[in-house]
């Protein structure tokens, strides 16, 4: 057994695998397996890293390469390299990101030392003229955890976060295949409800990468992303009904439907985000990080006055285009 496995899915990132693959071979930790998980990408980024391993001969035996056969997805990439990691404790890695020498030594060493089921740590956005640091500062306990990410204090990424390989096995816990679009929430969420113990590093050891447009982390609202968003609202309504839950969680439970519902509203097809239940006027209201756009056209759709859900939309769009232009002509 490793004390670390690192799962890393590839697919179209032939102009970032070099730098990632390079960042994880020359890792601190020596008791480390990496797991490169194939979705059958269609460009050079296997034959590119199986150049760089070459030149790191001490990995490769620690280094699998696995293979889909058609591009099933990033979901199903992160649970195929899941149910063959042979590490104490599993992370995931973004092939379009790359990560710090020590990350994985400074977590798993935090991890030990405090007997952590979830670690956490900081990280950095890398965007192409700026840089910014993200500190998580997460509470202490798994009920404040969870309404940390319902309410978007905290991101729901698996990439900053070292979990302890039982807690995946023991709870059952694994992506929603065909979900490629908050994926990594539909664990998260889970994990930390079932997590006993939570640390924290305070230092940017993940690097994110925001400039890669072909890899999986895109924007797009497609048909299968709205679909995946109505999923996941159902699953977690689902999920808490049959687990216990206090009033203040319940309460997270709407704000996170009411953010899920508005970006649909927005961005996506309004019969999509009509199966998504509805809340009150109260959690609408006085959700805390929710902005007014999004109140406004969650208000409408509450009344069903679809003509303010379209103006509301409209001036969205064309806020966002007068906002892309300024940035373009900046640039």
């Amino acid at each position: 057994m490793y004390q670390v496995s690192v799962i890393i899915p590839i697919y179209k990132v032939e102009k970032c695998i070099e730098r990632c693959a390079r960042s994880l071979f020359e890792q601190t930790l020596s008791s480390i397996e990496f797991i490169f998980v194939n979705d059958y990408s269609p460009d050079n980024s296997v034959s590119i890293l199986q150049s760089v391993l070459n030149q790191y001969p001490n990995r490769s035996p620690h280094t699998k390469i696995v293979h889909h056969e058609y591009n099933r997805g990033l979901a199903a990439a992160r649970n195929t390299g899941r149910s063959i990691a042979q590490g104490e404790y599993i992370i995931d890695c973004d092939s379009d990101d790359w990560v710090e020498r020590n990350m994985y030594e400074l977590m798993y060493q935090k991890a030990k030392k405090t007997n952590a089921d979830i670690v956490i740590c900081d990280w950095n956005e890398i965007y192409a003229t700026t840089t910014k640091y993200v500190s998580v500062n997460p509470p202490d306990n798994y009920t404040e955890c969870v309404i940390a990410l319902l309410s978007g204090k905290m991101h729901g990424s698996v990439c900053n976060k070292l979990v302890r390989s039982s807690l995946y096995q023991e709870n059952d816990i694994m992506c929603k295949e065909g979900m490629d679009f908050c994926e990594d929430f539909y664990v998260t969420y889970r994990l930390f409800y079932f997590a006993k113990s939570i640390a924290y590093i305070n230092l940017p050891l993940y690097h994110y990468n925001k400039m890669n447009i072909n890899a999986y982390t895109s924007n797009l609202f497609s048909i299968k992303t709205q679909q995946g968003l109505v999923l996941l609202a159902k699953e977690i309504d689902t999920f808490f009904q049959n687990n216990e839950v206090n009033e203040r969680l319940n309460i997270y439970i709407d704000y996170f439907l009411n953010s899920l519902k508005s970006s649909l509203l927005l961005n996506g097809d309004y019969k999509f985000a009509k199966q998504i239940r509805s809340t009150t006027k109260v959690s609408i209201l006085f959700h805390p990080t929710l902005p007014i756009h999004h109140k406004m056209v969650l208000l409408c759709c509450r009344i069903n006055f679809i003509g303010g859900v379209k103006i509301i939309r409209s001036m969205y769009n064309l806020l966002k285009r007068f906002s892309h232009n300024i940035l373009s002509n900046k640039s």
